[in-house]
């Protein structure tokens, strides 16, 4: 079947890329997975490079043809895409037209707490594991570690208030990493969250900003 949706990230993952958006039809939320389970089924960068033969961008409107949805506990929003057919890119979209297709989403918490990740005691309060959201106050905090440097956003949603979540938007995360430990002011309010699957090592899920609209 064929679904016409508007990308709203192209974040890093395991090596590849996760990939979401708004089907046109109905509103709802997509997140686009590959057969490639050892990656945690993230897109390859070689299946995000439409027929016309340019990479999709955030807010293209794309033709891509979906195999079945593979609604997971953590993640209802998945579908599975056919690697055999390339997307098709019809136009470019913009933010209104998504608030006119989706809205914004408006739960009283990010993914079920004010907590930055979840457990397994606790994972059934998020419900979904994509967002829209309008937040308060954003900044990006930056600090150099033992194990090296993180980029984390830091912002206040519905009253409460959400501490280091890591950012996976690319050429934010680029950006910062050769920017001075501090804290800066983000140049927008509208994010996409995402909620990731498990990390073994640490049995956690953990919400990540991985687009700034």
């Amino acid at each position: 079947m064929k679904k016409n949706i508007i990308i709203l990230t192209k974040s890093i993952k395991h090596g590849g890329f996760c990939v979401a958006g708004i089907d046109t039809d109905n509103g709802e939320w997509i997140r686009l997975i590959s057969s490639d389970a050892n990656s945690e089924h993230a897109v390859p960068y070689q299946d995000m490079v439409c027929e016309d033969g340019n990479e999709v961008e955030v807010l293209d409107l794309v033709e891509v043809d979906i195999i079945s949805a593979c609604p997971s506990r953590v993640q209802p929003e998945n579908y599975l895409y056919s690697e055999n057919v390339k997307w098709k890119r019809i136009r470019t979209s913009n933010i209104n037209e998504v608030i006119d297709i989706h809205g914004i989403d408006n739960p009283q918490y990010v993914f079920g707490n004010s907590d930055a990740k979840l457990t397994d005691d606790n994972i059934h309060l998020a419900r979904r594991s994509l967002l829209l959201l309008e937040v308060e106050n954003p900044t990006y905090f930056i600090k150099t570690f033992p194990n090296g440097k993180k980029v984390q956003l830091n912002f206040t949603y519905n009253g409460y208030m959400y501490r280091y979540l890591k950012v996976t938007q690319q050429d934010i995360y680029n950006y910062y990493m050769n920017q001075p430990d501090g804290i800066y002011n983000a140049d927008t309010n509208l994010f996409v969250f995402s909620l990731t699957d498990k990390y073994e090592l640490s049995g956690k899920y953990y919400k990540v900003m991985a687009q700034a609209l």
